[in-house]
């Protein structure tokens, strides 16, 4: 975003200037795209529905009871930037997949997508180690982590991912889209045989870094959580919840490793098209993970979610009927009491 502060406009960017083949916006898209309707309109309706869950999990991660823990507070920041994300990644995506679009047929908006979306993901990542290192510490450490996370400075530590987020935002150049492989790019493919100055060293050594270090920590995290598990007794609540968040991590770090592994790869060689498919979907699901998990494994957004949306209700039947007893025989005793 820098670079467009720096000229005044994304066309006025010599890199990402379309002015010199003199086409329309339908004319690149129709000359160079490639028109994907049905898959448009998929992840388009993905992207919003997934979206719109978001919300209740969001009132239920903002209560008060959950939000003053330390990692309701970091997953309340994943779950904001994926609702970010998914607007991105799905919403828009789908929206230029059905156009065919491609960078020069709608520069502004690919341009300022492309930036976002990456601060989305960088923060994200981030966002993800956080994560981890609070559940490990938790689990290992609880003294230690009490330290680091309790009370005002979970907020401290938040401010990071956001500032790391921010960074690649304004000082990095985008990712973006062209409907022809149906995926985001560095290059946007203007200038033929001119794809090595659009190289990206900083998002490289994010996509290698930062998710290795994911990896690192969600497999130390699993290796506690086994070694715990086994002085558990078989089929006992505390194995069947460490083999779940054996389960969880690996499918978060699963996921994110390979969606930076394949948009490290299909930026500096040809691969074929399933491969670079497959690492937009990657993303997609990447941003929807947390929410599906929560659904699956967290029962306490699951039930807060279900109340708040009407679909179930807070049992409070004993209370009630104690009350009404009580309020009858308070009645009997000023009834008696007046006959007297």
């Amino acid at each position: 975003m820098d670079q467009v502060y720096k000229y005044g406009s994304v066309l006025s960017i010599p890199l990402y200037n379309c002015s010199f083949k003199n086409l329309t916006s339908e004319q690149w898209s129709e000359k160079y795209g490639e028109r994907r309707p049905i898959l448009g309109i998929v992840e388009a309706t993905y992207g919003i529905l997934i979206n719109i869950l978001y919300i209740p999990v969001f009132l239920v991660m903002f209560e008060k009871k959950q939000f003053s823990m330390s990692c309701y507070k970091i997953m309340a920041l994943l779950a904001s930037v994926d609702f970010g994300s998914i607007i991105v990644n799905c919403i828009i995506t789908g929206f230029l997949a059905y156009q065919g679009a491609v960078f020069c047929a709608y520069p502004n908006l690919i341009y300022i997508s492309g930036t976002v979306g990456k601060g989305f993901w960088y923060c994200s990542c981030l966002t993800t180690i956080l994560l981890v290192a609070n559940r490990s510490l938790d689990l290992t450490f609880p003294d230690f982590g009490r330290v680091i996370f309790d009370g005002k400075k979970t907020y401290i530590l938040l401010i990071f991912p956001i500032v790391y987020g921010i960074w690649f935002l304004w000082y990095n150049a985008p990712i973006v889209f062209t409907s022809t492989f149906h995926s985001w790019f560095f290059d946007p493919m203007i200038f033929e045989g001119r794809a090595v100055e659009y190289d990206n060293f900083p998002v490289f050594f994010n996509n290698l870094l930062v998710v290795v270090s994911t990896c690192f920590l969600y497999a130390l995290f699993c290796t506690v959580l086994i070694a715990k598990g086994k002085h558990a007794k078989a089929g006992s609540t505390s194995k069947t919840v460490s083999r779940q968040i054996v389960f969880q991590s690996t499918l978060i770090c699963a996921v994110n490793f390979l969606t930076s592994a394949i948009y490290v790869i299909e930026n500096y060689i040809a691969v074929p098209f399933w491969i670079v498919i497959s690492g937009q979907f990657c993303w997609q699901l990447g941003s929807a993970a947390p929410l599906l998990i929560y659904f699956i494994f967290n029962k306490t957004i699951r039930n807060g979610v279900w109340i708040k949306t009407g679909l179930k209700t807070v049992r409070r039947k004993n209370t009630i009927s104690t009350l009404q007893k009580n309020q009858s025989r308070m009645i009997s005793l000023i009834h008696s009491t007046q006959q007297i």
